[in-house]
């Protein structure tokens, strides 16, 4: 069996520490485009900008963009480990937030005649942050554990729609101007204390699926939407957040008191996500249920979750 490397981008919210204890071998960063016109790596470790003094900006109205690095850059990413004689597994955001996974597919395809006796397998995780970050961690284990690269490429394809996140962003208007959330238009308005919950789709694209008053009930919701949805004693549970440590801190105690996972990874958003989402989000990600087709199981859910709040 040949050896084979995992690899992704700068979506996983995974630092540097976290991808060395799960096996990610490398991530390909794309660029970040600053207020003042200049463009840097968006990298995984904030080398040049703290969380703090990101998120502040952004929250004064600074404004970040994001695009990719091309496909030429990608190409000579996967060539450097083709070289090597290694096959390769790559796991990339979702392609309905961003054009990387169709940039690597291509990418894949122009290598594939070069190296015909080395596997190149792209796959589309349908998530991003957190949600990323743990599919990227258990193909990490799955290959510590002697997994084939097809074995834990047919896993990731098997169970992605399992993936959830519950939580909120509380200030809008980033999502809104980047085009990265579904149905934001009708929670839009006056948002003064709303905190509206999110759930990934079968497409990949966050939707808004309700929306609370106070963060009281916000974690109210959250902790019975997962009893409802999180898989028996689980193992991992991502907590991020974009500027609210406290409530970040405080959803982490109450996920350990109900849950009592293996353990909580607790991230903070890096800069390509959140140059999209803004300061404000409080998220949890977690394997459980298949989710439904429209999420109009997971959409009943916590419309009855909250009528009884």
């Amino acid at each position: 069996m040949a050896d084979y490397v995992i690899l992704t981008d700068s979506s996983t919210d995974l630092t540097k520490d976290l991808r060395e204890r799960f096996g990610i071998d490398d991530y390909l960063p794309g660029n970040i485009n600053f207020p003042d016109g200049h463009t840097e790596d968006s990298t995984l470790d904030w080398e040049n900008i703290s969380p703090q003094d990101f998120y502040t900006s952004m929250s004064k109205d600074s404004m970040y963009s994001t695009s990719i690095k091309g496909l030429e850059v990608q190409e000579a990413f996967f060539e450097k480990y083709l070289k090597q004689g290694k096959d390769i597994l790559n796991i990339s955001l979702s392609h309905a937030l961003s054009n990387t996974y169709d940039c690597c597919r291509k990418a894949a395809s122009n290598l594939q005649e070069k190296y015909p006796d080395r596997k190149i397998i792209c796959v589309d995780s349908l998530r991003y942050s957190g949600g990323d970050g743990l599919l990227c961690s258990i193909a990490g284990d799955m290959k510590k554990e002697g997994k084939s690269i097809d074995e834990v490429a047919q896993w990731l394809e098997d169970n992605k729609h399992r993936c959830h996140q519950t939580g909120t962003v509380d200030d809008l208007k980033f999502l809104a101007k980047m085009g990265r959330c579904s149905n934001v238009s009708a929670f839009m308005g006056s948002l003064i204390n709303i905190k509206p919950i999110a759930e990934f789709n079968r497409d990949g694209m966050n939707q808004i699926i309700t929306k609370v008053t106070g963060y009281k009930k916000l974690f109210a919701a959250m902790i019975e939407y997962m009893k409802a949805t999180i898989e028996p004693n689980p193992k991992r549970i991502f907590v991020s957040h974009t500027f609210r440590k406290a409530q970040w801190l405080q959803l982490q105690e109450l996920i350990r008191e109900e849950f009592n996972p293996e353990e909580i990874i607790p991230t903070t958003v890096c800069m390509a996500n959140g140059s999209s989402i803004g300061p404000g989000m409080v998220v949890a990600f977690y394997m459980g249920k298949e989710i439904s087709e429209g999420l109009v199981e997971e959409t009943k859910l916590l419309e009855d979750i909250k009528a009884k709040l």
